[in-house]
């Protein structure tokens, strides 16, 4: 690569991480209308146009980014955006170990992977995730989330379940409004709860 590109591509990049970690003002608050901007930059700086905004959540301790496949409509991947600093990163959880295509095992495997980073592995047990087709249907996906949040949070529901790579997402609600998330993972059923959100206060579909 000759010089005069490397640099551009290194200014680039730090010009990508600036604008994606801006720090507000001081005792300051990212409001709903600059997450929202701010995922849409996240969209077009590292993928476009491979995926875009499907929709924007406000929890009580984070915004959550749903990302989908322009082509397939299929889940990419999920983000978090900080409500105190603005910094966008990915979701924990199933969205970094269960994503066969833009979580750890995909990096693993030399795919396209690039949101997540570290090492290909199972939760908290070691397994390690297959590969081909899931073997977990949307319609299955939702009966293993209600039976499980029937016996974890009793009077919940499991909404309809938004298919990823490997994976499927769920929102959780009581008495109509959304009360939380979950995720099913695609080849062993496994149920993850999202703990880490806080209460539900308001969405945006793209």
């Amino acid at each position: 690569m000759k010089k005069g590109t490397l640099v551009g591509a290194s200014l680039a990049v730090l010009g990508v991480v600036a604008l994606l970690t801006a720090t507000p003002l001081v005792g300051s608050k990212v409001g709903f209308d600059e997450a929202i901007r701010i995922a849409g930059s996240y969209a077009s700086a590292s993928r476009s146009p491979e995926v875009a905004v499907e929709e924007v959540m406000e929890f009580e301790d984070n915004y959550y980014v749903l990302y989908v496949e322009k082509a397939t409509g299929t889940g990419a991947f999920e983000m978090l955006i900080d409500k105190t600093t603005g910094r966008i990163f990915p979701e924990y959880g199933p969205n970094m170990m269960w994503n066969t295509k833009y979580g750890h095992g995909a990096m693993m495997r030399g795919g396209m992977g690039g949101v997540m980073g570290g090492s290909y592995g199972g939760m908290m047990g070691g397994w390690s995730q297959p590969l081909g087709p899931a073997q977990v249907t949307a319609e299955e996906a939702e009966r293993i989330a209600q039976r499980w949040l029937d016996e974890a949070y009793p009077g919940t529901e499991a909404d309809e379940a938004h298919a990823f790579h490997g994976y499927y997402t769920i929102h959780v609600t009581r008495d109509g409004r959304v009360s939380g998330m979950l995720s099913v993972n695609g080849y062993t059923g496994s149920v993850w709860y999202h703990g880490w959100h806080g209460a539900f206060i308001q969405s945006r579909e793209a």
